[in-house]
């Protein structure tokens, strides 16, 4: 991310929190209507994700870049399957739909695992 991206510290108690502060700054860069809706959807799942998958807390950025808002949320979990969120899951399948849907909903999503955690990129066009 870029040196001035607003950084936010998450866990379980600031879910809630972490969501709010994607929204506003999505919003003072200019993003309104279903697209500012999809940015707090977007956070709101990988957040989560991030507090039940990934070690309890995460890291949340979020700057503008090239005429987009980028959202990135990092966290200490592992990704064992490289195409999660990138085809459904069975019908029967509890869960697992988060990441998908965050691949629906906003314009370009690049995720990064290793062993050091994973990262999780989405950008929403102004």
């Amino acid at each position: 991310p870029v040196p001035d991206a607003l950084t936010f510290a998450f866990d379980a108690d600031s879910l809630s929190q972490a969501r709010h502060v994607a929204v506003g700054e999505g919003s003072r860069y200019g993003l309104t209507g279903v697209k500012l809706d999809d940015l707090a959807l977007a956070m709101a799942e990988l957040t989560t994700n991030s507090v039940v998958h990934g070690g309890g807390s995460g890291v949340m950025r979020v700057w503008t870049e090239d005429g987009y808002v980028v959202c990135e949320v990092r966290d200490q979990g592992r990704l064992a399957d490289l195409l999660a969120g990138r085809r459904p899951v069975p019908r029967d399948q509890r869960g697992g739909r988060g990441l998908l849907l965050v691949n629906l909903i906003s314009d370009l999503v690049r995720v990064h695992t290793g062993d050091d955690g994973t990262t999780v990129r989405c950008w929403f066009a102004r």
